[in-house]
């Protein structure tokens, strides 16, 4: 082990040097072997993810990359190579089944071959680039004489290795959305996931009939009931890693390797790298906070906690997105604080039983976590507020508590202004219908006939016919990262928030440009009929960030709750 960690300084200190970056890497070396490893592996992450990954960061979006180093050909060429075979090996075990339950490792009756999840999760808990490209840097860093990162055929050889070897397994059940409106009904066949195992956890889901109202229609379908984490994935790496990196000696050497792999596996993924352009300019942070970009998987929670608790959703979605960033699983380990709300320990052993959760088996479930958090916040507030006036003022005290401040208000300053910044962006609004005043939708989410191509294939959005030149709004908050145009989907434009990609397609005109922030509502261009398109309409799409070109699409129904 004590060759492997000298290996890994050795070789970020390479990386940095030929970077140009003046970071002292050689005093950070003398101060790990000082304080030794357990305490090291942070300082050593960091410079993973600063120095070691700097050059492949070529999708930063804004300025450039992270480091400002400049991307290397073999870079690109390795990035390019392990998203192409992550795609591949991720929809390889994608299943559908009979229900809910337990299905891993078997297999079902039909392989999809995609990812098929109405709500995106599959997407969302699927391997990147980085996951692949982690473990063979890795491996190069723990070998002292000699940078195997300049092998190609070394590198591809083991990305290729690593997708197959953790590779996810996707089960789905099959199930129904049925729309009714004064119009008449429609039933659209939707797919919802039911177990997954991957290293992102091992995870099982229950669900439950719902109608609710959207606009004029009524929607039944099935939500999320409950989650259940049976794993964090961890074991899973940890299996893969013991045959993957040779002369591992000892439990602590395993584990630390594991951890820190972990680590940059999770640091290079698209949506991180989204995250942190944002966080980098709090203004376009905050404009991405919409209604749209609350995940779909847990918009129900927050509606029932409402329902019972009084406090508003968007509150609840700025709580939420300071404390955890929607990670049901982030664990604040100084703490213990944990979950979607990041309830402190003594706090869930007194509030999960009062909402009707076990103590041990919910404590991974979001639906527990989003409502004993909103009862604890609502203690917390002092019962009921006036959401409709002054409510800034009325809710910072107990914002102080909830943050573990206590009655220190001047250290809590900080952070009840990140909350209530948060939730006044969710209160503006989202969800707003792309296309004013046509709300008919002529082609739903789903596999179905292509009327130009003639072949059954996913249509990945919804249709909304009417006439040219008829002004497209935005769903979201967010920014503009594309406007562009191709033979297919025509004039289109692109959005992200911190959770979306927002497709609009076959346009006639668009009225932003890239890097423009826009709210929900904004004009960004008008409906038409260019690319592949048989009548004036927009194609309207939402998928998971991070996601690749082909992967990740959600139901936009999900996100259009108004």
């Amino acid at each position: 082990m004590k060759q492997a960690k000298q290996a890994l300084i050795k070789y970020a200190a390479r990386k940095a040097l030929k970077a140009g970056l003046k970071l002292g890497l050689k005093a950070a070396a003398t101060v790990a072997a000082a304080i030794g490893w357990p305490l090291a592996v942070v300082l050593i992450v960091i410079l993973l993810v600063v120095v070691v990954f700097g050059g492949v960061y070529s999708a930063m979006p804004g300025s450039g990359l992270l480091t400002g180093a400049t991307a290397s050909e073999l870079d690109a060429q390795y990035r390019e190579y392990a998203e192409k075979t992550v795609r591949e090996w991720n929809v390889k075990e994608t299943w559908q089944v009979p229900g809910e339950g337990s299905w891993y490792p078997g297999q079902g009756s039909v392989r999809f071959s995609r990812f098929a999840d109405r709500f995106g999760r599959d997407a969302a808990l699927a391997n990147t680039w980085a996951d692949i490209y982690a473990p063979a840097l890795m491996t190069s860093a723990r070998d002292e004489k000699e940078d195997r990162m300049k092998d190609t055929a070394w590198v591809e050889t083991r990305m290729k290795e690593a997708a197959e070897k953790i590779r996810p397994f996707f089960y789905y059940k099959e199930s129904k959305v049925i729309i009714s409106s004064k119009d008449g009904s429609s039933t659209e066949t939707v797919y919802l996931l039911v177990e997954a195992y991957t290293v992102r956890g091992h995870r099982q889901y229950e669900y439950e009939w719902v109608t609710e109202r959207q606009g004029d229609a009524s929607v039944t379908y099935e939500r999320l009931k409950r989650e259940i984490v049976l794993s964090d994935g961890k074991e899973y790496l940890q299996k893969f890693l013991e045959g993957f990196f040779q002369g591992m000696e000892n439990d602590t050497d395993k584990k630390l390797t594991t951890a820190m792999t972990w680590e940059a596996m999770q640091a290079f993924s698209a949506r991180q790298e989204w995250l942190a352009w944002l966080l980098a300019d709090a203004g376009n942070f905050y404009a991405s906070l919409s209604a749209a970009a609350i995940p779909p998987e847990y918009f129900s929670f927050l509606k029932e906690a409402e329902e019972k608790t009084g406090v508003p959703v968007w509150f609840l979605a700025g709580v939420i997105t300071i404390e955890s960033n929607w990670n049901p699983l982030a664990v604040n380990e100084k703490t213990g604080c944990f979950g979607l709300t990041q309830l402190a320990p003594a706090a869930w052993q007194e509030y999960a039983p009062r909402c009707g959760f076990d103590v041990e088996k919910d404590r991974s479930n979001p639906r527990a976590q989003v409502l004993a958090g909103a009862y604890l916040l609502r203690n917390y507030l002092g019962g009921d507020v006036d959401w409709a006036g002054a409510w800034q003022e009325q809710v910072k005290a107990g914002l102080a508590r909830y943050g573990g401040y206590g009655s220190d208000m001047n250290a809590a300053s900080g952070y009840i202004s990140r909350v209530v910044n948060a939730a006044m962006a969710f209160s503006a609004g989202g969800g707003t219908w792309p296309v004013p005043g046509y709300t008919y939708i002529s082609s739903y989410f789903g596999m179905r006939f292509h009327p130009i191509f003639h072949t059954w294939k996913i249509h990945n959005g919804i249709d909304i016919p009417a006439p040219e030149g008829t002004a497209v709004v935005s769903v979201s908050g967010g920014v503009v990262t594309k406007v562009a145009e191709n033979d297919v989907l025509g004039l289109y434009i692109e959005i992200q928030d911190f959770s979306h990609v927002y497709q609009y397609c076959h346009l006639s005109r668009a009225a932003v440009a890239a890097g423009q922030t826009v709210v929900p509502g904004t004009a960004i261009g008008a409906v038409g009929n260019t690319g592949a398109s048989t009548g004036s309409h927009l194609h309207f799409g939402v998928k998971q960030i991070g996601s690749g070109e082909e992967e990740g699409w959600i139901d936009p129904l999900l996100v259009l709750r108004g």
